[in-house]
């Protein structure tokens, strides 16, 4: 059986390398997008575990992208990045249902605690500390 396998959406690709790399060293798979676009094409949507998105990208935010995936009947759990701050970010995370809202810059063990509640919601396993 697979390990679970992470969408990263962020229009940063050092971030998105980084993120890719730190789950790879938990055994956590990933496919990584510069915009939610790009996602939305994959025809990988349903295998994933979890959604990983930044809130703010051009063209297609974050939350958009969450509420479209919702509307294709992906239901699979999601967290957030932003490095904005504000309770209508946090709210709007929590309305669609988000396991957490990250804010930038995070550390790896919020990351992991995060990604842990995330693959649980989802019932995959859980990552291990290497």
């Amino acid at each position: 059986m697979a390990g679970p396998v992470v969408a990263i959406v962020d229009d940063d690709a050092s971030l998105r390398e980084a993120i890719g790399s730190l789950l790879a060293s938990f055994d956590i798979g990933s496919q990584k997008f510069c915009d939610a676009h790009a996602l939305l094409a994959s025809p990988m949507l349903a295998d994933f575990s979890c959604f990983l998105s930044d809130v703010v990208m051009p063209g297609f935010n974050g939350f958009a992208l969450a509420e479209r995936l919702r509307a294709l009947g992906h239901v699979q759990p999601m967290i957030f990045m932003t490095a904005h701050q504000g309770a209508h970010y946090a709210a709007r995370a929590q309305a669609l249902g988000a396991c957490c809202l990250l804010t930038k810059p995070f550390t790896t063990d919020a990351l992991m605690a995060c990604m842990a509640q995330a693959l649980e919601a989802g019932g995959s396993p859980q990552p291990t500390r290497p």
